[in-house]
């Protein structure tokens, strides 16, 4: 357990002061220091390491705000994906091409080798989307992977989502 966690529990002094200004044997004190402990290391445990979210582009996500991972030192990596976003190159690339099918094949594979760094980029996070969301089975978003394993569909707002990851770590219908 992180020295921090039950540092920072003003409960968790009161009662190690009160147990031990009462006389009572250290046993008791080490008792609900273990209780302490494992109450923290399951809420921690449910705690994800990292979050995908896939989204289209007319989708926006709500942060984690510090309440929804306070038991935790640090935030999960979140990392966000969006699942649309090769319409968007596809757009681009498609743009005012011939009729004549070789003589827009040529302008496409021309457009491509002539794309910018950040348009390749673009192309490229488009791909690894499309990837991700094959591999984990994802057939609508949004999306939020908690740790590559439980998925929550149609949330945007990631407290929410984290709620129904806690829920179902924890053994609970969400």
């Amino acid at each position: 357990m992180d020295a921090t966690i039950w540092l920072e529990s003003a409960v968790f002094r009161k009662i190690i002061n009160i147990i031990v200004s009462s006389g009572q044997c250290a046993a008791w004190a080490g008792v609900c220091l273990m209780a302490f402990t494992v109450a923290h290391a399951e809420t921690i445990a449910q705690q994800p390491t990292h979050i995908e979210v896939f989204i289209s582009a007319r989708h926006s996500i709500v942060e984690i705000n510090a309440k929804g991972v306070s038991s935790k030192p640090q935030k999960p990596e979140i990392t966000v994906y969006e699942i649309d976003g090769i319409h968007f190159v596809e757009r681009d690339l498609s743009l005012n091409l011939p009729v004549n099918p070789q003589q827009s094949k040529q302008l496409v594979l021309q457009r491509i080798h002539n794309l910018d760094e950040q348009s390749r980029s673009k192309m490229q996070s488009a791909a690894t989307a499309l990837a991700k969301a094959m591999r984990y089975g994802i057939d609508r978003y949004p999306a939020i992977v908690f740790d590559g394993q439980v998925v929550v569909y149609s949330v945007t707002d990631l407290n929410v989502a984290l709620a129904y990851y806690q829920e179902r770590r924890a053994g609970a219908k969400p």
